[in-house]
């Protein structure tokens, strides 16, 4: 499995599930910056990403984000964004057609599922799970800077 399947940037995640959902999306966004500093990023603890640590000022990869990332809020981000009806069912329409859809969709828009891909399973069965915990984890101890250990990161997660 390609990486670059699983890591994508705005514009692949848009050429992937449209320009409507990726407008929302980056909608969404926009309204979560504010909420996700205040939480420290619990969301990212909850679903066991093995990329992110408190240390870090937000997602260090989030420019290249996974889709699984990309469609993950909390429901208090629902409550506080300007979504209509509409928006709503459009940005849930991938979701309602990946639990009734078939298989080869499934594969195309989540080639890891059910592995979620930043965490312990899913960067092992990408072979880059030590990779990722050794720069974790020298960026934590003081050894490389937020930057370096981002750029190290988005290098990890696109390369292989």
């Amino acid at each position: 499995m390609e990486p670059s399947q699983i890591f994508l940037t705005d514009e692949e995640f848009e050429a992937l599930f449209s320009a409507e959902i990726a407008r929302l999306i980056r909608n969404l966004n926009e309204v979560s910056q504010q909420r996700c500093r205040e939480c420290g990023g619990k969301c990212c603890r909850e679903v066991g990403c093995r990329l992110y640590s408190p240390a870090f000022k937000g997602c260090p990869i989030y420019e290249i984000r996974p889709r699984e990332c990309r469609y993950h809020f909390c429901n208090q981000l629902f409550v506080q964004a300007p979504l209509d009806k509409e928006q709503l069912e459009l940005l849930m329409r991938p979701i309602t057609e990946f639990t009734r859809g078939n298989r080869e969709e499934i594969a195309r828009m989540f080639p890891s599922f059910p592995t979620f891909p930043p965490g312990e399973e899913g960067l092992a069965s990408l072979g880059i799970r030590e990779a990722v915990v050794q720069v974790v984890q020298a960026f934590e101890q003081g050894e490389l800077s937020e930057e370096t250990a981002r750029a190290l990161l988005r290098n990890i997660c696109r390369r292989y």
